[in-house]
This record gives structure tokens, sequence and C-alpha cells, in this order.
């Protein structure tokens, strides 16, 4: 598999798989160590086990099921980024209406032990 492959794979795949499933190991592994994740509204998180709970308190009262997709991916030597949309829908445990949302993403991507991990990740709200 090819670079790009494996960058998208982890963008389209792995990384809705574990949003889906709430799999907070599975998404702390997309992870390099001292990565970055900026989400929208909130806080900062810096280096694997902080960002592990940001996702926790983010899945915690809600399911999101969401759709991701490619536009850009680049690469340069074991660095590389991803540009892309995701759409959401997100299902309150309080069972208020469901939700849809739209994000674009960008990821710094470094290669580690030869496997694609999240170095760097920033997103925000677009309107649907």
């Amino acid at each position: 598999m090819s670079d790009r492959d494996e960058i998208r794979r982890v963008f389209e795949e792995i990384y809705a798989q574990n949003v889906r499933t709430k799999d907070l190991r599975g998404y702390g592994e997309m992870y390099t160590e001292a990565a970055l994740w900026m989400p929208p509204d909130a806080e900062d998180r810096c280096g694997v086990e902080d960002i592990i709970k940001g996702f926790a308190g983010t899945v915690a009262n809600q399911d999101i099921d969401p759709i991701f997709t490619v536009d850009e991916i680049d690469v340069m030597g074991d660095f590389g980024y991803v540009i892309g949309i995701s759409i959401a829908k997100i299902f309150p445990n309080d069972h208020n209406a469901p939700k849809t949302v739209k994000f674009r993403a960008l990821w710094l991507m470094k290669k580690f032990n030869g496997e694609w991990k999240i170095d760097r990740q920033i997103w925000n709200n677009k309107p649907l």
C-alpha cells in the first residue's frame, strides 16, 4: 500500500471507526506521543493521554457516526498532510433529536516505525 493510500485509510476508515465505536485505545494509537489536537470551541490537547481525555469527553454523552472524505493528500518523505471533510450524524444520549454537522479537517502526519500517525490535527465547523 502506498503512503498516500495508507494516509487515506487512516483518515477515511480507521479514524471514523474509532469514533463510531468510541474506542479510546484505538483512538489514542493513531497519534504521535507529542501530537497536538485542536478541536473547535474547546481547549487544545497535547500528547496521547490528554487527547484521549478530550476524545472521551466528546463521546461521553453522544454517539457519532462520521463519514470522512479526503480532498487532498501530499507526502514528503516521512511527513505528510491530509485535508478533507467530515459529515457526522450526532445522536445525543439524552434522546434529543440527532443533528448533522460538517467539519473541514487538516492533519499533519508523521511516519513512525512504518506507520502513519497524526501529529497535528485541527478542524473547524462548516455550514451544511
